[in-house]
């Protein structure tokens, strides 16, 4: 027997409860967006790293990870390196961008995801490499339902909160009276489209574990009470989704909930019974949503998406120095290109591509999209509106500005990677690694969907949840059944 392995499995268990307890307390933490957040979330993943790594050094144990993704952290990482080694120059930020953030900055510093070079860079390292160890320790059936319950069970903690916050009017966060935000937050998340793709990597994993709980029900082996209590949670996760005014988070949801669908009913006996309970689902859902649900506000925000463009927006100068004259009191400069389908996107996306033209290889450096975005966009609104100063409104364009085409592959690969995996669990392997498998693959497919108009990668609460999505997916990926039925 190997001398090291109790100290191998102490460490083990350690790096475990790490992560698990990082499921809890990134998204209630403001979503890890505020000063000192991402930090925090960064540590902690370096420590269960660490940890885990000094487990398989005590017990010799070898780890259960997919080549595909050893090798995607591994790359990512080399390539992310020469960033925190400052061994690369990131392109700078232009004068009038600069003081009109600071100006923005200094007004709504609570709606402000506070990424700078050095804490993007480390917990961008930190991410990538906390992927291998959730997926050996996923391989173990303690941990799989230890991180998907962690991850449920926070959801619809934040859900109670958002309900209750719309049902008394809440005047902030946690009803904290810190100012008007610009945005509409919802739950502990400053900004709602945030909050969406939040409630997206955890409905899946919800439906599969009450799924998986009236299974258990159904051959006796369990009480009824935990089937109707995931149930019910399950219910009250899925109207928090609804107390955002976020459009596409539900889309995504709406698009997803068919993959989960048809891998719950492999066997048609399930169907009936799953059907029936869902309709008795829905007069809940619905009781909840019309006590404290936004559906009017949901309504008026989808219309402007076909809204025809103002013809009454100045067509303001390309010359930065009129900007302030026709600058509105938000602090943002309208855009002739008005809302619409896609609106202003679309000028973030063409923006995107011209920086990553110019830096295609090294990027433009951590949490640098402003300093691109400012070189090589003259709308106004790009220019001037608190999220695009941020936010490129494309995560997998903005991964590439910042961090240049071979990193943002290799990070692509990890979560697309698995995803897929997740997906394509055989219905032949254990009810729980297949099922929770599929639920990870829908619920880190919706946040993909959704990263390629919004920002949801740039929230470090949400970016967290969704590498231990891919990990639960690589984790089911085709291969031995490392779980017990």
């Amino acid at each position: 027997m190997n001398a090291g392995a109790p100290a191998g499995r102490a460490l083990r268990n350690v790096a475990g409860a790490v992560f698990t307890g990082l499921l809890v307390w990134a998204p209630l933490n403001f979503g890890s967006t505020r000063a000192g957040g991402p930090e925090l979330l960064t540590a902690g993943c370096a420590a269960g790293t660490v940890l885990w790594a000094a487990a398989r050094g005590c017990d010799g144990r070898p780890a259960q990870i997919p080549a595909v993704a050893a090798c995607a952290a591994a790359l990512f990482v080399l390539a992310v390196l020469p960033w925190s080694l400052g061994l690369y120059a990131p392109t700078s930020v232009l004068p009038f961008t600069e003081m009109h953030f600071a100006r923005i900055a200094t007004r709504w510093p609570q709606s402000i995801v506070w990424r700078d070079p050095t804490n993007a860079a480390a917990l961008a390292i930190a991410l990538s490499a906390a992927v291998l160890p959730l997926i050996d320790l996923a391989h173990e059936r303690r941990w799989l339902f230890a991180f998907c319950g962690a991850l449920t069970a926070t959801a619809v903690v934040v859900s109670v909160i958002a309900l209750a916050q719309n049902y008394t009017n809440a005047p902030g966060i946690y009803w904290r009276a810190e100012g008007r935000l610009p945005g509409n937050f919802c739950g502990p998340f400053f900004h709602h489209t945030s909050a969406g793709a939040y409630f997206n990597t955890a409905w899946p994993l919800a439906v599969a574990l009450t799924w998986l709980a009236w299974e258990r029900v159904s051959v006796g082996t369990h009480s009824p009470a935990l089937g109707i209590g995931l149930g019910l949670a399950t219910i009250v996760l899925l109207a928090g989704h609804t107390s955002h005014v976020s459009r596409f988070p539900q889309v995504a949801a709406l698009l997803v909930a068919s993959l989960l669908w048809r891998g719950l009913t492999v066997r048609r006996a399930w169907r009936r019974p799953l059907l029936v309970a869902g309709l008795a689902a829905l007069a809940v859902f619905a009781g909840l949503v019309a006590a404290t649900g936004r559906a009017g506000d949901i309504t008026a925000r989808w219309r402007l998406v076909f809204a025809a463009n103002p013809a009454a927006l100045p067509r303001a100068s390309s010359t930065p120095a009129e900007w302030p004259a026709l600058m509105r009191g938000d602090l943002f400069v309208p855009s002739p290109l008005g809302p619409g389908l896609l609106g202003i996107r679309r000028e973030g996306w063409l923006t995107a591509l011209r920086s990553i033209a110019a830096r295609p290889v090294t990027g433009h450096g951590p949490a640098n999209w402003i300093g691109a975005a400012s070189h090589h966009s003259a709308d106004p609104f790009v220019r001037t509106f608190y999220q695009f100063l941020q936010f490129a409104h494309q995560d997998t364009l903005q991964s590439a500005v910042e961090w240049g085409l071979p990193a943002a592959i290799c990070w692509w690969l990890l979560l697309v990677g698995g995803a897929i995996a997740g997906l394509r669990a055989s219905p032949q392997f254990p009810p729980a690694r297949r099922v929770l498998g599929l639920a990870a693959g829908c619920g880190l497919l919706a946040v993909l969907l959704q990263a390629q108009i919004d920002f949801p990668l740039q929230i470090p609460a949400v970016a967290f949840n969704a590498v231990v999505l891919a990990a639960l997916g690589w984790a089911s990926a085709r291969g031995p059944a490392y779980l017990t039925p």
